[in-house]
């Protein structure tokens, strides 16, 4: 990872970040990452602070006041945001929920797991795209 990368995190869970936090820092101790609550605040954070974006965004579906599909839609619809990866990382298998995220432009879509090891297998998928 180069340098001010970051991975921008939006989970309203926690736990969850809790997870991915130690997951991250299980395999790359440099691996930058950036917990948000919603997709409220993923817009703002990236609003404020145009010169430095994030290299990847990851967005659980299911958060309060914009939830990830919504934000999603927005950062694909903004010049400023479109082309940050985005990867979707939910409870959901729902079918047609997955459809619905690759056709918004969801770069990745990924089912939480429930295990240490298996979100460290997570954190290493999401490091391809930094």
């Amino acid at each position: 990872m180069q340098p001010g990368k970051y991975i921008l995190y939006a989970d309203d869970d926690s736990d969850d970040r809790n997870w991915v936090n130690d997951a991250c820092k299980g395999i790359d101790g440099s691996l930058k990452v950036h917990f948000l609550e919603n997709g409220r605040e993923v817009l703002e954070h990236l609003s404020n602070d145009l010169q430095n974006l994030p290299s990847l965004i990851v967005l659980d579906l299911n958060m309060p006041e914009l939830d990830g599909r919504q934000t999603l839609q927005r950062l694909k619809s903004n010049t400023n945001f479109k082309k940050i990866p985005v990867v979707i990382v939910t409870t959901s298998s729902n079918k047609m929920d997955q459809e619905i995220c690759k056709i918004l432009g969801a770069d990745l879509y990924l089912i939480k797991p429930d295990t240490h090891q298996a979100w460290q297998n997570i954190a290493k998928q999401l490091q391809v795209f930094l």
